[in-house]
């Protein structure tokens, strides 16, 4: 969890399976229920930087070369079994209370910033994640 973003992590159109992008182009098929994984090599030579699904069923992948790629991954099931898996979701969980920024841990996992930081940053590097060098770049046009 904290060597690589979680941007790279999405549940697709298919219930039970998550989608994990890796540091090496690769995007892994994790069957939870079966306790399964398949490696899909995506992007070779490129990290995964972002991952999405669409409720159409594709999974968008953003490489750190510039790259997106739209996989058509389908549906599985009926419509019927999603919606069965957030009512059961959302009968097990509430609403989060506002949240005070000065309670929050800001991290990468490598480095931690306090609150405030992240509004005065405006350099990254490309290893760092890709959420700083959004806030970094959009500090540097503010």
């Amino acid at each position: 969890m904290h060597a690589w973003s979680r941007h790279n992590l999405a549940f697709g159109p298919r219930p039970g399976v998550l989608w994990i992008g890796t540091p090496e182009g690769a995007v892994i098929e994790l069957e939870i229920d079966g306790k399964q994984a398949t490696e899909h090599e995506t992007l070779p030579g490129s990290a995964v930087t972002a991952l999405t699904a669409t409720a159409t069923g594709e999974l968008i992948v953003a490489g750190r070369d510039g790259t997106l790629l739209v996989l058509s991954i389908g549906r599985a099931g009926p419509a019927e079994a999603s919606t069965a898996a957030v009512t059961d979701f959302l009968a097990g969980t509430s609403e989060a209370s506002a949240v005070d920024m000065d309670q929050l841990d800001l991290t990468d996992g490598t480095r931690t910033w306090q609150p405030g930081d992240l509004e005065t940053v405006t350099e990254a590097s490309e290893s760092d994640p890709s959420w700083l060098q959004i806030q970094a770049a959009m500090n540097r046009i503010t």
